[in-house]
């Protein structure tokens, strides 16, 4: 072929048009060669092998660009008419019931083409590398008519994608004029697929399968923000109004449901209160009952009693029967297993089970009449369990008491009867503490910082709230202690009659857990025993929890709150009445998995809600001092916890200050939507 001779080659799967700008040449080994310009006006090589037709036309190599450009371009327009006027359809009918099973592409565009028109032939390989529907291409140049049904799926296919392109530029248009026009414009139909991109996007960043449809779809909206694309498409969304500024993205991210169905609600609100003189059911009313919760708490699990047994002190533990409520697989029993747990957040608290329920009817309200499983022990001077036993019982509470309130009675002196009480229960609770910790119980009791946000009604920012508070009050400390009891002979009483159960185990950790006194401090002992604690295990074998010290234990302390204790709490039940058990393995098994999954996306909701609103806190004192302690070292960084907010920064310090060492810091850059915060040293 001459210098200036068009050919038509193949790239990257589509028809190309160059010009031969130098003769063929063999290169260093031996293969032949030729050097072509594209309709781009770049040069390239190619091997003869890749040239597919010599189009009879030529031009100019050594013209200006801008002309060689043109004249491509007009060539280029010859053939696209070409491949355009190409009914392909009606080639494929003519030849699809052919004997012969391979046409080469010359052999089809003799079919259409008349004379040597080449450009007009050019069309036609154009159309079958482009179209794809009626013929496929078994090698370079060799086509086959493809089955009536392939090109039928093929034909709803094309129809489905120039469906989704029309809705997808419907939707963009939406976008960029919703930016820009007051009042709320009604969305296209079909704009829920693409909706649904850009909030993957926001939601799961670097993560989402499917980033690159989103990022192309955010680019083609115009929409511009500062940040990480992600963070582009959650002010896009926020600008569209399809979320709010402060929206809890950990909820949409988790996947929690945050409504209950009108089904579940009136089902709820028809469950009748408990009937004082149900069978089966021990009357334990005069038993003087209390509770004890933050005073924030309308849900309550659980009651404490204590009294006297042939001369022994008895412990009860009272935890509201919600089974009596809620029999299995009804609707309001579906919505508590989707959910598994109640979801705590600073701006909202989400039930496992409907109010009318969780708040009223089956939690235990000082005055009225609750059902309740009982969980009764006697502890001998060594702290180990020498009576227990667990009954179905109706109690009524006497009094309700918070945490502040129970600390204020247990330092009291006097004859109040709650007094009294309390400060029995708490030396049984001391007692049994120690024994635990003889047993190897890793007591972890660090501060727990609480976070309450209220939305502003006037459209104002929303106040954040946050305190620190100490989880080893003598009250809270008698509480857990009654509560992991009642749990042990849960599972003891499971094990002694071979009842099908879900046992928590935890194994014990790789090396020794530190003591409080080989720490510089309470904080520093805090976070290298949580390190080395290994996560608890669900499963239908007894296992041994080590943070406990037990050899079994399991849950059923918060039914109101957890479905692994309302499953248990219909399995133990069961067996008290009729000797049997109510589910088997199997069925436990599948509780058991649905439990966790749902517990460990509840928690890590919970984790970066409060994360995002302490953010959202210190993004206000941008600058402000605050106190800080050195609680772990790791690849020459030291980690300081700040003390208002419990929150763990890494830091550079030089020279390194020592584990324990309490800093005054500054608060730097916060973002709490990057969840990025840094500080400095004060200096």
């Amino acid at each position: 072929m001459q210098i200036g001779t068009v050919i038509v080659y193949r790239e990257r799967g589509r028809l190309a048009l160059g010009a031969i700008t130098t003769p063929p040449s063999k290169t260093s080994k031996g293969k032949t060669q030729v050097e072509i310009v594209g309709e781009d006006g770049k040069k390239s090589v190619l091997i003869p092998d890749r040239i597919v037709l010599d189009c009879a036309q030529t031009v100019s190599p050594g013209q200006p660009p801008a002309e060689l450009k043109k004249r491509f371009q007009e060539l280029r327009q010859q053939v696209l008419r070409s491949a355009q006027s190409l009914d392909l359809r009606e080639l494929w009918e003519l030849l699809q019931d052919e004997d012969t099973a391979t046409f080469s592409w010359q052999e089809l565009a003799a079919f259409v083409v008349s004379g040597d028109d080449r450009l007009a032939m050019a069309g036609v390989l154009d159309a079958l590398w482009n179209e794809g529907v009626y013929f496929k291409e078994k090698q370079l140049g060799e086509f086959v008519p493809r089955d009536a049904k392939s090109v039928e799926e093929l034909l709803h296919q094309q129809a489905m994608e120039h469906q989704r392109v029309r809705a997808q530029a419907e939707f963009v248009a939406w976008v960029q004029a919703a930016q820009t026009q007051a009042g709320s414009l009604a969305r296209p139909d079909g704009s829920e697929r693409f909706l649904a991109l850009l909030t993957g996007l926001a939601l799961h960043g670097d993560q989402y399968d499917r980033k690159a449809q989103a990022l192309k779809l955010l680019a083609e909206t115009g929409f511009r923000a500062k940040g990480h694309p992600w963070d582009v498409a959650f002010q896009l969304l926020v600008a569209l109004g399809i979320w709010d500024a402060e929206e809890e993205l950990s909820l949409l991210r988790y996947d929690i449901p945050t409504r209950f169905s009108d089904e579940v609600l009136a089902a709820a609100e028809a469950v009748p209160a408990f009937p004082p003189d149900q069978p089966g059911y021990h009357d334990l009313r005069s038993l003087l009952t209390f509770t004890i919760d933050d005073a924030e708490t309308s849900d309550i699990d659980d009651a404490l009693s204590l009294s006297e047994e042939d001369g022994r002190l008895l412990i009860g533990v009272h935890i509201t029967d919600v089974g009596f409520f809620v029999p299995p697989g009804g609707p309001i029993d579906r919505a508590a297993l989707q959910r598994g747990t109640t979801v705590y957040l600073p701006r909202l608290t989400l039930p496992m089970l409907p109010p009318a329920l969780s708040q009223q009817t089956a939690s235990l309200v000082a005055g009225q009449d609750r059902p309740v499983l009982s969980f009764f022990a006697s502890l001998d001077e060594r702290g180990q369990l020498c009576v227990e036993r667990i009954c179905r019982s109706v109690i009524r509470v006497a009094r309700r008491l918070t945490y502040a309130e129970a600390d204020a009675l247990l330092e009291t002196v006097g004859d109040d009867p709650y007094s009294a009480a309390l400060q029995q229960l708490n030396t049984v609770a001391e007692l049994r503490r120690a024994r635990r910790v003889e047993n190897g119980a890793v007591i972890i009791e660090g501060s727990e910082v609480k976070v309450r946000v209220s939305d502003s009604p006037t459209g104002d920012p929303p106040e954040i709230m946050v305190s620190v508070v100490a989880n080893d009050s003598p009250a809270r400390r008698l509480v857990g202690e009654c509560m992991i009891l009642a749990n042990e002979i849960a599972a003891r009483y499971c094990q002694r009659h071979g009842l099908p159960a879900l046992y928590i185990g935890q194994p014990p950790p790789d090396e020794a857990v530190p003591s409080p006194d080989q720490c510089p401090s309470q904080q520093v002992y805090i976070h290298a025993a949580r390190r080395l604690m290994k996560p608890a295990q669900r499963g239908t074998l007894p296992a041994s929890h080590s943070a406990l010290g037990l050899d079994s234990y399991t849950q059923v302390t918060s039914p109101l709150r957890r479905y692994h204790d309302l499953q248990m709490h219909r399995q133990i039940k069961h067996h008290l009445a009729h000797g049997s058990a109510l589910f088997d393995e199997e069925r436990l098994q599948l509780v058991a998995a649905g439990a966790q999954e749902s517990s460990a996306a509840a928690k890590r909701c919970e984790r970066e809600s409060t994360r995002y609103w302490l953010l959202r806190y210190l993004e206000t004192r941008t600058g402000q001092q605050a106190d800080a302690q050195v609680v772990r070292e790791w690849r020459g960084r030291s980690f300081v916890e700040l003390e208002d907010t419990l929150l763990v920064v890494p830091m550079n310090l030089s020279p390194r200050p020592r584990l324990g060492t309490r800093l005054r810091v500054t608060i730097g850059q916060v973002n709490a939507r990057r969840d990025t915060l840094s500080v400095r040293l004060t200096t």
